[in-house]
């Protein structure tokens, strides 16, 4: 399921702002970070003799750095980030320097925010900017000294704002994976619904007539023949029922084990001349040449040809009952062509289900159908040159 981040929760998610929710290098280099410019700040300032405002604004700069490192709430970090910046910058000239490095962290954490705007880490700068030449010039610190400065803070802008890219490219690249995975699914969806469709056109349309014949048998006191069609009956519900637990397997986890009925029932099914037959036994008629030439593709196109047959011909049983069914398979150099004719013309999702299933091949397969002659047929080609398994 898709979800969105809420750039304001107190929870903060894959180390955007928080502490404890960064991988532990970056805590670590910041904790270091931290102990370092701590102590060089306490061993300067007691030998030179800081004065008591340097040493309480450093402090807090300092704390701010500390409590930006173990929270995980937006707001006491940008907080933090804030008084890192401002009291980091307050003490940057009495300090001759050292105290840049809070600020520049504080930079960082807000130009890196992809829940802030983009300029929020250079306003962020130029207001530590300002606060840095406003105490030089108090203090009568040289012009190259808050040059300097600057240049730490144009590092800062300039690293934050690419982890600030790198976070938006990662963001993306999730973004399309999950866009990529609702697809997949919804493609898985669309495939099983179609075989439920072609299982349900197939076997329910022929179990109608063989329960048709039944009757008519019973009524005529044909036990025997009306017995055989019953059994007939109940195999051909068997293979539908068990191709329709494979299409709702398909919208299940892959790994749910297959039963050795089922898959017995399955490879009957999905063979061209069950299906032939099983048009046959509905009181349909059928010819059918050329179907040796389907050994030389692979089992995905064999299983593809299968399918469309089975809708082609039960759109032939609903739309053309009892009349002639053509079925012709011819190699055309790299091709193969896989013609169904039937008398009479046709429609429904049945077309629409064939030209998908052939799509779904991914290697230029096609179907095309319509009115040719007074006849409606179905065309499939496909490539010619792929061998099926087990072949050289």
């Amino acid at each position: 399921m898709t979800t969105t981040a809420d750039p304001e929760r107190t929870d903060l998610p894959r180390g955007d702002e928080g502490g404890r929710s960064r991988s532990g290098v970056a805590w670590a280099l910041n904790a270091l970070g931290v102990v370092v410019v701590g102590f060089w700040f306490v061993r300067n300032g007691l030998g030179l003799h800081h004065p008591a405002w340097v040493w309480a604004v450093g402090g807090v700069a300092l704390a701010a750095w500390v409590v930006r490192e173990v929270t995980r709430s937006v707001v006491v970090v940008r907080a933090a980030a804030g008084v890192m910046i401002v009291a980091g910058s307050l003490v940057v000239v009495p300090t001759d320097a050292l105290m840049v490095v809070p600020v520049v962290a504080g930079v960082v954490l807000l130009g890196a925010s992809t829940a802030l705007p983009v300029w929020v880490g250079g306003v962020a700068a130029l207001v530590g900017l300002a606060i840095v030449a406003g105490s030089a010039a108090v203090l009568g610190a040289s012009v190259q000294f808050v040059l300097g400065a600057s240049a730490g803070l144009l590092l800062g802008v300039l690293v934050g704002f690419g982890r600030r890219q790198l976070r938006v490219t990662e963001q993306r690249s999730r973004e399309v994976l999950q866009e990529q995975q609702r697809a997949a699914l919804l493609a898985d969806r669309s495939r099983a619904a179609r075989d439920v469709h072609d299982v349900l056109a197939h076997s329910l349309g022929g179990l109608v007539l063989q329960l048709d014949a039944v009757e008519a048998l019973l009524e005529a006191g044909r036990v025997d023949e009306a017995a055989r069609r019953a059994g007939e009956a109940r195999t051909l519900a068997a293979d539908g029922l068990a191709e329709a637990r494979r299409a709702v397997r398909a919208l299940r986890d892959d790994t749910v084990p297959t039963t050795d009925a089922d898959a017995t029932d399955t490879t009957r099914a999905s063979r061209l001349s069950a299906l032939l037959d099983d048009h046959r036994s509905f009181g349909g008629s059928v010819t059918a040449h050329g179907t040796e030439v389907l050994d030389e593709l692979d089992a995905a196109h064999r299983a593809a040809v299968v399918q469309i047959a089975r809708e082609a011909l039960s759109n032939a049983r609903r739309h053309a009952p009892g009349r002639p069914v053509a079925l012709e398979v011819v190699r055309d150099g790299s091709a193969v062509s896989v013609t169904i004719a039937n008398p009479l013309g046709s429609d429904g999702h049945g077309i629409t289900g064939m030209r998908e299933r052939a799509a779904e091949l991914g290697d230029g397969s096609t179907v095309e159908a319509g009115v040719r002659d007074g006849a409606f047929v179905v065309v499939m080609c496909l490539p010619a040159a792929v061998p099926p398994e087990g072949r050289p």
